[in-house]
This record gives structure tokens, sequence and C-alpha cells, in this order.
């Protein structure tokens, strides 16, 4: 996996190198998540045996609340609409309270299940129009995650059976500001669901994230809108 990711890294430093007008701009930015897990369990309840609480059952997790950080290149040669890739180290997972007893209910202390991914993230970013203090933006596309590391504290005959490997959809909102230097601040808003379920027996599995993000992006002046007649860019949509 790590000889994937090396190359993956190289190709990307190459595009950065390669047909000046297709490259856009590189930044970096960190994130605050907050994520949580959905169970679903089939069964009908069951008040003499409980055979719906197993291996887990139905409930919504509590938000666990973690960071993220990745490294940022946009490209094409279009004032309203660019190519986004991405490589991030992002941290999943959800509290949880494990059911002890059935009836009466009793439930544990309260526990996490952590997920800590590398992902490489692409996005079709679609630009509005510049504003007064910056330019606000819309960004579709997906996330192709590797679990690296893994924490399973509660329901894991489910939890601990979550793919190593998983695409997830992303769609966001977000806001570049205006500056006069190559630096552009920039703030973002992601929504990412699971849309490839986990089923363990009878029971459903699915996450949700929203990650919150600040970064900065430099974007260099082209030669093209470089001379001296041309006019200065001051927005993504140049």
């Amino acid at each position: 996996m790590i000889k994937k990711i090396t190359i993956c890294l190289a190709f990307f430093v190459i595009a950065l190198h390669s047909h000046a007008q297709f490259f856009r701009g590189i930044g970096i930015f960190a994130g605050g998540t907050m994520s949580s897990h959905h169970y679903v369990n089939s069964l009908a309840t069951d008040s003499f045996f409980f055979a719906h609480t197993s291996p887990a059952p139905s409930h919504r997790s509590a938000e666990r609340f973690s960071w993220s950080a990745g490294i940022v290149a946009e490209f094409l040669r279009y004032d309203h609409f660019r190519w986004q890739t991405e490589f991030e180290y992002c941290n999943k997972g959800a509290v949880e309270r494990p059911l002890i007893v059935p009836w009466p209910a009793e439930r544990g202390n309260r526990t996490v299940n952590k997920y800590s991914n590398l992902q490489w993230n692409n996005f079709a970013k679609f630009f509005f129009n510049e504003g007064y203090s910056g330019t606000p933006y819309l960004m579709i596309g997906a996330r192709l995650e590797y679990n690296l590391l893994r924490t399973i504290t509660a329901y894991s005959a489910v939890a601990g059976s979550v793919r190593k490997i998983t695409v997830t959809p992303d769609v966001a909102i977000g806001y570049e500001f205006v500056t006069y230097g190559k630096f552009k601040p920039f703030i973002e808003m992601h929504y990412n669901p699971d849309v490839l379920k986990l089923k363990v027996n009878n029971v459903t599995h699915t996450n949700r994230m929203f990650e919150l993000r600040i970064g900065i992006m430099y974007r260099p002046k082209k030669s093209s809108i470089d001379d001296c007649n041309a006019p200065r860019y001051h927005g993504p949509s140049y």
C-alpha cells in the first residue's frame, strides 16, 4: 500500500511541473471532523430472547470529534470549473455506550471506535462570481479511503468488519478570500456519508462525517497574463 501511495505522490508532483496552463494552484489544509455510526438491525423486537440486540441493536451513535489534514492541488484552465485532487489523513469513528443488559436496558460507559484513514479525494469544483471579499464555490466528488489504523471498543462484530478500502461520496461548499498576493486563504464544509453499506448478519452499518476545513492556496501567476498591460489576478476565476 505504501508503494501505491508513493507512486500516486510521484504523479502528483510531476503534474505540478508540467503543463503550466493546466496547473492552477497548490495548498494545504487542516480540519475538524464530526462523525457517527448508524446501526440498523433488521430483526423484529423480541422481548423474551432479545434477538434484535445481536450483534448490535439499532441505534445512532454519539458524535466523535477529531481532526484531519492534507495537501490539495487544482487543475484545468477554465474560469468557473476546476478539478481538485487531494491527499488527506482523516480521522473518523463514533462514541458508543455499549448495551450490557437488554432489559431493563443497562449501558456501559462511553467508549470510542476510532478509524484513521489515508485518502485520495477528487472533486469537480464550481466557482461562482467573485464578491467583494472573496469567491464562493461548490465541490462534488468522492474519496478513495484506506483504513490505516483502527481501535474498536464496542460492537466489534460489526464495527470491526469495516472495509479496509472503500469509496465514499462527498459534497462541499467553500469560500476563497480575496488577497493581493499569491496566497489565498479558504474555508470549506464537507458532508461525507457512506453509500456502500456494510452488512453483518442482520445488522447494516454506515458512517457519516462532517468536516470543517481551513487552509491556504498558492496560486502562481501565469505568463499569459503577467504582462505589464495584462489585468492583475484577484480571484480564482482568472
